[in-house]
C-alpha cells in the first residue's frame, strides 16, 4: 500500500467526510460548513465527496487535502485528491487520513468502541500509515466519533449532509499537541 505524504503548515484544520455533494444542496451545505469552522488553514476531507465540484468549492475556503472512496469518488487528482492512505506532517505531528477504517487491511469496528480485528492499534497504524501517527482521521460512517488509543487520537468528523446529526470537525495543532472539536452544521 502506497502512503501519500505531505508536509503542510497551519494550526487550525477543517475536517470533513461523507459530503455526498451530488445528492444534496451543496452550496447551502458549504455555507453552513464555513460558518461552523470559521477560519481554517486547510481542509482535510476523508472521502465520499462524489464529484470534483466539492473540491472546487472547498478550495475557495482553504487548501484541500483529500482521500477518496474508491467506490464512488472521482479519480485521484494529486496533490489534492489521492487514493488513501495519506499522512500530513504538521510540524512534529503526523495526521493519518483515509476514507474508512472498517475495510481491509485493518477491518476495525468503530461502534460502540474502536477495535481493530486481531491487531493492536499501534500495529494498525503501522499497517495503514507506515508508522505511528498522532491523529487518525477517517470517514465512511456518517457518524462523528472521537476516541484515543495507544497514543493516537482517532477522529471521524461525521457527515455535514447525510446524517441524522450533521457535523464537521476542527483539528487544532498547537505546540505539537492535537485537540479536536466536533461541530454541528
Amino acid at each position: 500500500m502506497t502512503v501519500t505524504r505531505d508536509r503542510i503548515t497551519g494550526r487550525r484544520f477543517g475536517l470533513l467526510a461523507d459530503t455526498h455533494d451530488d445528492a444534496v444542496d451543496w452550496p447551502g451545505a458549504v455555507e453552513r460548513i464555513r460558518a461552523a469552522w470559521g477560519e481554517v488553514d486547510a481542509i482535510i476531507h476523508c472521502g465520499d465527496l462524489t464529484s470534483p465540484n466539492a473540491i472546487a468549492t472547498l478550495s475557495a475556503i482553504a487548501p484541500v487535502f483529500a482521500t477518496r472512496n474508491p467506490g464512488t469518488d472521482p479519480p485521484a487528482s494529486p496533490p489534492v485528491l489521492v487514493d488513501g492512505p495519506r499522512v500530513l506532517e504538521i510540524g512534529s505531528s503526523g495526521i493519518g487520513v483515509l476514507f474508512s477504517l472498517t475495510g481491509e487491511p485493518v477491518r476495525a469496528e468503530t461502534d460502540p468502541v474502536l477495535r481493530f480485528s486481531g491487531l493492536p492499534p499501534e500495529r494498525a497504524m503501522q499497517v495503514l500509515f507506515g508508522g505511528r501517527v498522532d491523529v487518525c482521521v477517517w470517514g465512511g460512517t456518517h457518524a462523528a466519533r472521537v476516541t484515543s488509543a495507544a497514543g493516537t487520537l482517532f477522529v471521524n468528523p461525521g457527515s455535514p449532509t447525510l446524517a441524522r446529526t450533521r457535523t464537521v470537525g476542527v483539528l487544532t495543532i498547537e505546540d505539537g499537541a492535537a485537540s479536536v472539536e466536533i461541530l454541528p452544521v
